[in-house]
């Protein structure tokens, strides 16, 4: 048997919010004014105690700037589907990802809620044939393919900007996509979701690439295994190098530079050949030959010739 979901009005009073993950609502002013002028396309969700369940902007978009007193809402009955009389396939047709991410998160407290309960490992009694670890259950009854899949949309759900959810609700966007593009930055996703598809699928795979590189820590340790420079999830390449290591480095590539600017100066001169050789002497520094051994042969090398053309006649 299977239950329709029911849909009435509800006093925006009576819905309780509870603890929600989703604090950025964004423009609720669009929102409201969306719903003054089409209506509300999607019902809000809520239990059978009127604890909201999904819809919170719509909730709030209409009960704070709208001002209603009523809002229409689903009757999502989590004990039925817990039950298994609400099959996974209508829950998947009826409603949005987001809204089944909602749905799934009740059902995980429904299923595993018991204080002191392992929820990843016990199901909660006197719910039907509910079996398995909570999290798989309430993906697959919340009409998800997989337990990877639910946790792609949670993540999108809760880190997402809502003009990524609104694409990922509506099939603009999928949920693998859409939980590659959560990473970014809120201003980010909303300028990914606008681009041209064909751009915007670029744009996943080489976010999708650099997660897939190692962090700056691990590519370090994986550089001083292997001797060589790894790159890491910033598009940068890192050493084994230690932090005092690489300080040196720097410090050594800095006199190198500072000398063989130097170089060019001198080779850039029109100084006689006498005057040169003269001031080349400020060079020989037993510190900056410590470090620059390369660059100051090269100013031997100079100054030789130098000389040289100072004694001809």
């Amino acid at each position: 048997m299977t239950h329709s979901p029911v849909i009435q009005e509800v006093p925006c009073a009576a819905i309780k919010i509870g603890d929600r993950h989703r604090r950025d609502m964004g423009e609720l002013e669009v929102l409201a004014a969306s719903i003054a002028t089409e209506g509300m396309i999607q019902p809000i969700g809520i239990t059978e105690e009127n604890l909201l369940v999904f819809g919170e902007r719509r909730l709030r978009a209409c009960r704070d700037v709208l001002k209603q007193e009523t809002i229409q809402a689903r009757v999502v009955k989590v004990r039925s589907i817990t039950a298994g009389e609400y099959a996974e396939n209508e829950i998947r047709k009826d409603f949005t990802p987001s809204e089944r991410v909602a749905i799934a998160k009740t059902l995980e407290a429904e299923i595993g809620g018991r204080q002191g309960t392992r929820t990843d490992l016990e199901p909660r009694r006197n719910c039907g044939d509910v079996q398995g670890r909570t999290v798989d259950v309430a993906a697959q009854k919340a009409g998800f393919g997989s337990a990877e899949t639910y946790e792609r949309a949670k993540s999108v759900v809760d880190r997402g900007s809502p003009e990524l959810v609104q694409a990922m609700d509506t099939g603009e966007v999928s949920i693998h996509a859409a939980s590659v593009i959560a990473t970014q930055p809120a201003d980010r996703q909303a300028e990914i979701v606008q681009t041209p598809r064909e751009l915007r699928r670029q744009i996943v795979r080489e976010i999708r690439d650099a997660m897939d590189l190692p962090t700056t820590s691990e590519a370090r340790r994986m550089a001083r295994e292997s001797g060589t420079l790894v790159a890491d999830n910033t598009g940068r390449y890192r050493s084994g190098a230690s932090a005092e290591e690489r300080a040196a480095t720097k410090a050594d590539l800095d006199a190198i530079w500072d000398v063989t600017r130097g170089v060019l100066a001198i080779a850039a001169s029109k100084l006689d050949p006498a005057e040169l050789a003269a001031r080349l002497e400020y060079w020989h520094c037993p510190d900056i030959r410590s470090k620059t051994t390369v660059a100051l042969d090269w100013l031997t090398s100079f100054q030789k010739g130098l000389d040289q053309n100072a004694q001809i006649p």
